[in-house]
């Protein structure tokens, strides 16, 4: 995967303008402050009168403050300026920019990438010097995601033109800066605002749940509109595969979002379009893991363990309804259709997708307070039976901890379900919490006693707890040995260097080591007696 990233360490926040402003020229009231700079969004400007100015003619009005702010930061080689042009869109010259100093490679940040910059801020106008207002340039540096409104219009737009290293400088008009409410007390209305930025690098957009970077996405072309799929969407796309550079698919595929297996589409993917608006063309980076994981795809010519990338287009979707938006017998339907799901899923080993369809029944039912008293049986029952079907999942993807979990939520409502007690007992004997799981297993034969099968897990856990008993055993043993030998040790120490006791200090020397001797004999007993209490607790019936 080839992309820009960030090497330094960047602050967690997205407030990456200097508390304490650098004013050039101070206001006597020192109520002049000022947030982040990346943290205002810019206000839309949705003035038709400002969007009509054409700035065109200003822009040499700026070109002596230009060069005096480039003068004052120069170092010793002299900055090399490239030109000077307009980015906006429509050639308004809302938005100047002159390179500095160029940038490496050819790559530039896109919409949603991570950025982080230094920067350093002035007001402009036709009749003083320019005053800067704030800089981080001795401070951490700025990151914020581009294109999403987290910063002012005219720095979503020049940033999006810059490469790695860049620095640049950009004089944003009002429309692109804070327009006409300006940013009290610092920024005037109306005032056009002069940025020197510099761009150290980028990362992809993160859409993994984890943010380990497992699922990154390059928005090629932008979306339409706001709405984005949800679980259970119907969805078209456009996809290619690539795994080292080489297309391994390239289809069209129609599908119900969260049960992409059916047509081979990975788990990673499912999640990245969950972020996808109508139209977007993305590549999005898979790790192995979100990817086909341990065990590849053979008939698509992809080992195990590898990473992958697709390039996706969104052609449709329909938006399956939000739980909120459906009736007491809706969420009943979904309910029961999404066990149905995952018990076909589950057969056919797709255990994560059949644990995604088991959820659904928790999410329609657990907090349904408008249920009739005459369906409350049912909605108890497809409860029960979406908890036991969790925790199956969960054994067979060793997710031993949420399957207690799910168990004890299934318990509450049925305190003496067999499953119940035997996939905990199972997830803990798992865990090697062998005491816990007898438990179960003794309850369940209280209850049961003809089920063989928990009688049999019954031997298992006392077997395996006499086996941990002995092993404890040996390992005290061992201790007291090594004890022995550190008293004989001692023991030697207390001897004069010709072998005999010192006549005034016999006795006190003899005391402490018969004192010694005893307090080890007797924690060992204590330790030996311990452990075959434990053994016949353990057995006994």
């Amino acid at each position: 995967m080839e992309h820009n990233s960030v090497e330094t360490a960047l602050p967690n926040n997205s407030e990456c303008m200097s508390s304490s402003l650098e004013h050039n020229q101070r206001r006597n009231d020192s109520e002049c402050d000022m947030n982040s700079t990346c943290n205002l969004v810019a206000d839309n400007l949705n003035s038709d009168a400002l969007n009509e100015v054409n700035h065109t003619d200003d822009i040499s009005n700026y070109d002596q403050d230009l060069e005096s702010i480039r003068t004052e930061n120069s170092q010793d080689e002299e900055p090399l300026v490239i030109e000077t042009i307009d980015i906006t869109p429509e050639k308004s010259g809302g938005v100047m920019k002159q390179i500095i100093k160029p940038g490496e490679g050819d790559e530039c940040p896109g919409y949603g990438d991570r950025v982080c910059v230094h920067y350093t801020g002035w007001l402009l106008n036709n009749k003083d010097k320019p005053v800067m207002f704030d800089s981080n340039r001795k401070g951490d540096k700025c990151e914020f995601s581009l294109g999403r409104g987290q910063v002012i219009k005219g720095w979503d737009l020049g940033i999006s033109t810059m490469k790695k290293g860049e620095v640049a400088l950009f004089i944003c008009q009002p429309e692109y800066a804070y327009g006409e409410m300006g940013y009290p007390p610092t920024i005037p209305p109306y005032t056009p605002l002069l940025f020197e930025v510099e761009l150290y690098g980028w990362k992809l957009e993160d859409l993994s749940p984890k943010k380990d970077s497992g699922i990154l996405r390059k928005i090629l072309e932008k979306g339409e509109g706001t709405v984005m799929p949800n679980e259970g969407s119907q969805i078209k796309i456009k996809l290619t595969g690539y795994f080292s550079d080489q297309v391994f698919e390239d289809a069209e595929k129609d599908f119900i979002l969260g049960e992409g297996c059916k047509v081979d589409i990975p788990e990673g993917l499912e999640t990245a379009l969950l972020k996808f608006r109508l139209r977007e063309r993305s590549i999005i980076y898979l790790k192995s893991k979100y990817a086909f994981d341990v065990k590849g795809a053979p008939e698509k010519g992809i080992p195990p363990n590898v990473d992958i990338k697709y390039e996706v287009t969104v052609l449709s979707f329909e938006k399956a309804k939000e739980v909120w938006e459906m009736s007491s017998d809706e969420k009943f339907e979904k309910a029961k259709l999404s066990k149905e799901n995952g018990i076909s899923y589950f057969n056919a080993g797709n255990f994560k997708v059949a644990l995604k369809q088991f959820r659904w029944i928790l999410t329609c039912l657990e907090n349904e307070p408008g249920a009739p008293p005459d369906s409350e049986n049912s909605r108890k029952s497809l409860l029960i039976a979406g908890y036991l079907n969790m925790a199956l999942c969960f054994l067979k993807l060793e997710y031993y901890l949420d399957a207690v979990k799910v168990c004890d939520k299934a318990l509450e409502l049925d305190p003496k379900n067999e499953k119940a007690l035997f996939r905990r007992g199972q997830a803990k004997m798992s865990m090697n919490d062998c005491a816990e799981a007898l438990q179960d297993f003794e309850i369940l034969c209280s209850i049961n006693p003809s089920n063989k099968v928990a009688r049999n897990s019954v031997i298992i856990c006392q077997e395996k707890i006499r086996n941990q008993n002995l092993k404890d055993r040996s390992i005290y043993n061992n201790m007291f040995e090594k004890f022995v030998k550190q008293d004989e040790e001692r023991m030697r120490k207390f001897k004069t260097e010709t072998g005999v006791w010192q006549s005034d200090k016999r006795e006190e020397k003899k005391e402490i080591y018969m004192t010694e001797t005893q307090r080890l004999i007797e924690r060992n007993n204590t330790t030996l007696r311990d452990a075959n209490v434990i053994e016949l607790s353990n057995t006994a019936k």
